[in-house]
């Protein structure tokens, strides 16, 4: 397999670099060579993390921090990574060591994923905050739009189901319309067993309802006295 130069995978990104050398150790894995893309994988996961991370804030308003945090776990893990590398053919840029590489390419996919970050890290050292947000969001956008939002506001039938398997009841939801004027309307309190045990807010009584029932669902690390 033959590895293609940095520049075609510049504009395959649409990103000039300015040091070169950046976005040769983002492409470098460390079975290749001592100066490798570890470093800035680290730096462009917690770059990744935030820019979708803002962009889930932001697109629902309405969803509870525990909700949010799984619909970003499903967009940073591996697999997603992966498919953002096949969209960049990054694997024909990457350079490994002979122990890595067979004669269809590389052998780990975990490698591939893992430079898209090293990547990221490196748009973000070169360009800074906006050029990577922007990078991130265009790479991403398929998978934003995929995206399996049903599950994340699906919180009062797990809820449920895990009060069902503890022999526990159903929970009860009480709802307070807090008026017009007030921003979120909504609040909710989620109720098993005669306990408070989440308690959530919203624009619609829906919406507050599945914020309370994913509260409670975080609240069992101390579960319901029995």
């Amino acid at each position: 397999m033959i590895v293609r130069s940095q520049q075609d995978l510049e504009k395959r990104i649409a990103v000039k670099f300015t040091n070169t050398e950046l976005l040769t150790r983002a492409l470098t894995h460390c079975s290749h060579s001592t100066s490798h893309m570890e470093r800035l994988e680290f730096l462009g996961d917690a770059v990744l993390g935030l820019v979708i991370a803002e962009h889930l804030h932001d697109l629902f308003p309405d969803e509870a921090e525990g909700q949010l945090s799984r619909l970003r776990a499903g967009l940073v893990r591996k697999e997603s990574l992966y498919k953002v590398a096949q969209h960049w053919n990054l694997e024909a840029y990457l350079q490994v060591g002979d122990g890595e590489r067979s004669a269809q390419g590389v052998k780990s996919t975990s490698i591939i994923a893992n430079a898209v970050e090293a990547v990221i890290g490196a748009v973000f050292k070169d360009a800074g905050w906006r050029v990577a947000q922007t990078l991130i969001l265009k790479a991403w956008q398929p998978l934003l739009k995929n995206m399996d939002v049903s599950d994340a506001r699906d919180a009062k039938s797990h809820l449920q189901e895990y009060t069902q398997a503890k022999a526990w009841g159903l929970p009860v939801y009480k709802v307070c319309d807090l008026g017009i004027n007030h921003k979120p309307r909504f609040e909710a309190e989620c109720w098993i067993k005669n306990k408070l045990c989440g308690a959530g807010f919203g624009e619609r009584k829906k919406v507050a309802e599945l914020n309370a029932a994913q509260q409670a669902l975080l609240s069992f690390g101390g579960e319901v006295d029995t």
